[in-house]
């Protein structure tokens, strides 16, 4: 149920961040809280690459066609995942674009968004976050207790991806919100959105 005492000045959240950064656990009382849909990326995913080849678009299927991903270096796999979210920007534009138009407000929430999205839209009805886990071993546990697998290449790569982005969103003046505290984080942002 929406909060009346908190009053949202934007149609648009996006909130991107590295794999087991922490995300959807806020995304979801978020939405809650805002009363506005929750739209996740990793359906998206699902979706198109049931009806696209990897033929058509390579960068989108490319975790199943290169199963030898987990054997490359972290630094390589990291350019991987640069290349992937730029791939989803033209995607990710339109459906943004789709729900200005049609004036239904969304929170975005997804592994692939790239720091230059936001910059495509000069517009104060979208406002971006990204959560930030800084610790390696933290997100070693995130999955571990999500998935119930010790991951520990893939977490070496997301937290490196998470400094790549943790750099490129204070180049461009997007918000950087740390994971922990857990018990604050909810207030943290809300106090974010509202600055």
């Amino acid at each position: 149920m929406q909060n009346s005492s908190i009053e949202r000045d934007w149609d648009i959240l996006i909130i991107g961040g590295a794999s087991g950064s922490g995300k959807t656990s806020i995304s979801r009382p978020l939405s809650k809280f805002y009363g506005i849909d929750l739209v996740r990326i990793d359906d998206f995913q699902c979706f198109l690459e049931a009806i696209i080849s990897p033929e058509q678009i390579s960068n989108l299927h490319y975790w199943k066609i290169e199963p030898t991903w987990r054997e490359q270096s972290v630094d390589w796999v990291v350019e991987r995942l640069k290349d992937v979210s730029r791939a989803w920007m033209p995607g990710l534009k339109a459906i943004i674009k789709d729900r200005l138009e049609e004036n239904i407000p969304m929170i975005l929430e997804g592994d692939f968004i790239h720091p230059e999205l936001p910059l495509a839209f000069n517009n104060p009805r979208i406002k971006t976050i990204f959560i930030h886990e800084p610790s390696k071993e933290q997100i070693l546990q995130n999955y571990l207790s999500r998935e119930g697998k010790h991951q520990a290449h893939r977490a070496e790569i997301s937290h490196a991806f998470g400094n790549w982005l943790k750099e490129n969103c204070e180049k461009y003046s997007i918000p950087i919100i740390e994971f922990r505290p857990w018990d604050n984080l909810m207030e943290r942002v809300i106090s974010c959105l509202h600055d």
